[in-house]
């Protein structure tokens, strides 16, 4: 509290505050900062948490990628299969991409349209 000795005489000429309020007014600050720095290290321990089962997931995922791929080199059949479906989902892709487009295009047209009316 020494550090705040001489901003609280300077405070107490100015406006005859009582050196007991300014003081319990401090401690509210010092508390409110201490349950600030407490949430906020609440919510990094929360994203170490996602950081660290993201990275599991990854890993996971990593493995069955590579299961799927020694499965579709070993079975001929399968290869042509996971290229006909990639090569539908491209397709189905483009058409929806294609939707939106034509939907935003549509509604910036009814807007200029609107704008002139």
């Amino acid at each position: 509290m020494e550090l705040f000795r001489g901003s609280n005489n300077n405070s107490n000429k100015k406006d005859g505050s009582d050196p007991a309020m300014e003081q319990l007014k401090l401690l509210r600050e010092r508390n409110a900062i201490d349950n600030s720095m407490k949430s906020a290290s609440s919510v990094l321990n929360q994203a170490a948490s996602v950081r660290t089962e993201l990275r599991s997931q990854g890993a996971s995922l990593r493995e069955i990628t590579g299961a799927m791929a020694s499965i579709a080199n070993n079975i001929p059949g399968v290869n042509t299969l996971i290229d006909k479906i990639r090569q539908k989902r491209q397709r189905d892709d483009k058409v929806v991409s294609g939707v939106v487009a034509g939907c935003i295009l549509f509604t910036l047209w009814y807007f200029c349209l609107v704008e002139y009316i």
